[in-house]
């Protein structure tokens, strides 16, 4: 009775070990997958607006210039 018993909880330890590194890899994936996702999600919003909206060149959404102006038009004292 004693054996079936450890027998039991060694089953039990190896299920609670072996759930450990998927819920470990599980936190890895998301604190890299989750910030390089919203990083995607900002570049396509961006290009949706300036190119398809805006009308203008797609290569014109890295230029730094066009940073500086929208963020002058933004802050532009009023």
């Amino acid at each position: 009775m004693d054996t079936n018993a450890n027998a039991t909880k060694t089953a039990k330890k190896k299920k609670k070990t072996s759930q450990k590194p998927a819920k470990t890899t599980l936190k890895i994936l998301r604190f890299f997958l989750v910030p390089v996702l919203c990083i995607i999600t900002l570049y396509v919003g961006v290009i949706i607006g300036y190119v398809i909206l805006g009308g203008e060149s797609a290569s014109d959404v890295l230029d730094v210039q066009t940073w500086k102006h929208l963020i002058s038009l933004i802050f532009a004292d009023r």
